[in-house]
Order: C-alpha cells, then sequence, then structure tokens
C-alpha cells in the first residue's frame, strides 16, 4: 500500500495563500443577507465603512438583524 501511494510536499501543487480580499469583496455575504432580510436589491443596502471590521465577522442572519438594529446596516431610500 506505501509503495503504490507515494506523496511528497514537492509533488503537491498548492496555490500560495492569497492576501486578504479587498473590503468590497469581504462584505458581499453581509450584503447578500442584509438584502435579503430588507427585501430589498444589493444595490439599497448600505454598510457603515467606519464598522467594516465588526459586520465583515457577522456571518449568519441573527447577526446581520442585530446590525440592522444597531443602525450599522440601513436600507438606502429610493432615488428619484
Amino acid at each position: 500500500f506505501g509503495s503504490r501511494l507515494q506523496l511528497s510536499l514537492s509533488s503537491l501543487r498548492l496555490s500560495p495563500l492569497r492576501p486578504t480580499s479587498s473590503p468590497r469583496q469581504a462584505m458581499k455575504l453581509q450584503k447578500r443577507l442584509a438584502a435579503e432580510i430588507k427585501k430589498c436589491g444589493r444595490g439599497r443596502i448600505w454598510l457603515d465603512p467606519n464598522e467594516s471590521n465588526e459586520i465583515s465577522m457577522a456571518n449568519s442572519r441573527f447577526n446581520i438583524r442585530k446590525l440592522i438594529k444597531d443602525g450599522l446596516i440601513i436600507r438606502k431610500a429610493v432615488k428619484m
């Protein structure tokens, strides 16, 4: 068994770790969840840029609802 299956670290082609994604990319999930909760499109959702660390930690609907209640995520008004 061991002779047929030999793996070495050099044979595995692992991609290097990517640098942290851009802030806009990191908030994609939060914006989508907030839009579903507020029943509007993603473009109507405003995420407080000063609280980006706290918003990026929210990864569930419960946490997004809490941020909406706290005013860190709001639904923008309709443009006329």
